[in-house]
């Protein structure tokens, strides 16, 4: 039987669940009776935590493309680190349940087919190879049948997109979005279904068309 173990990856988690995990994660190996030998050090760690939740809060109230790439490696140091935290635990716990869910980090899924599409990960609006066009990028999901994604440069008056049409592609990459004006800030959402059912929204993107 395959070991349990806790997942390596965090990039795909959103800024607010991995505001949250982040923090339990320390709270959790905090004067931790086994977990003691880590790789990076509880004040780093701490450090790390703090820096990303300053730049995080700055770019969620409407941060400039700086304070938002600025947020975006703060978060990628801490992806390190929990990485790093990842391969520790799942090394001292050897399979065990109880220590991999005692560190706070997230335990990897039971081996089986999913019945509805989970969150999609990697998700992104990169510019076109051609002008007035924007390309969607997302991780691809091997259960998932056909994706659905949202774009639109139009805020209600709570500052959140006014999503109004949606597009249908059988694949996640190649799919292009146009025309769009330069200057214009676009968001994104995209999620994926099957014949169980229709998984959750991902985590919204956006960029500026040139």
């Amino acid at each position: 039987m395959r070991k349990k173990k806790v997942i390596m990856d965090y990039s795909g988690i959103n800024d607010h669940e991995f505001n949250t995990l982040i923090g339990k994660v320390v709270d959790c190996l905090e004067g931790h009776h086994l977990l003691t030998d880590l790789p990076i050090s509880l004040e780093e760690i701490n450090m790390q935590v703090e820096d990303f939740k300053i730049k995080w809060q700055k770019a969620s109230r409407g941060g400039s493309i700086l304070e938002r790439s600025e947020k975006n490696d703060s978060k990628q140091i801490l992806v390190k680190t929990l990485r790093s935290l990842s391969f520790y635990v799942n090394t001292v716990a050897e399979g065990s349940r109880s220590i991999l869910l005692s560190s706070g980090l997230v335990l990897e899924r039971d081996s089986r087919t999913p019945e509805v599409p989970g969150v999609l990960l990697q998700v992104a609006l990169i510019d076109g190879k051609q002008q007035n066009q924007l390309q969607v990028k997302f991780k691809s999901q091997p259960y998932a049948l056909i994706y659905e994604y949202e774009i639109t440069s139009q805020l209600d008056g709570f500052e959140q997109p006014l999503w109004q049409e949606s597009f249908q592609t059988s694949t996640s990459y190649g799919n292009v979005f146009s025309p769009t004006t330069a200057g214009v800030t676009y968001y994104m959402r995209v999620r994926a279904r099957n014949k169980h059912g229709i998984g959750d929204w991902s985590e919204l993107v956006r960029l500026m068309a040139r």
